[in-house]
């Protein structure tokens, strides 16, 4: 597991995906929200949106689009080798051009 911390504005990540299997995040997260609000969408499916808020602990499953509805901080736990794929895909995407960060 890796375990990081995220402080971000409002941001859709929805950008972000584009590329990956049906155009969602592969990667399973599990996270504490410190503050702020973070929508989960899971596109092509009858799943509802899930909302995490601070205070509250969540996980959500692969095959979801994150949207940082507000300005948040998250501590997250992830499987590494899922993240590390993820990673990769954004960096390929910034060395592209891409994605940048105005895209959110």
């Amino acid at each position: 597991m890796e375990v990081g911390y995220t402080a971000t504005g409002p941001l859709d990540c929805t950008k972000g995906y584009i590329g990956l299997p049906g155009g969602v995040c592969q990667c399973p997260h599990y996270g504490y929200m410190f503050s702020g609000r973070l929508r989960c969408v899971y596109p092509g499916t009858d799943w509802p949106d899930e909302v995490a808020v601070a205070g509250e602990a969540y996980f959500f499953p692969a095959g979801h689009v994150l949207i940082y509805e507000e300005p948040s901080e998250v501590l997250e736990l992830n499987p590494a080798a899922a993240l590390q794929q993820l990673i990769d895909h954004f960096e390929a995407m910034a060395a592209s051009g891409g994605f940048t960060k105005d895209d959110g």
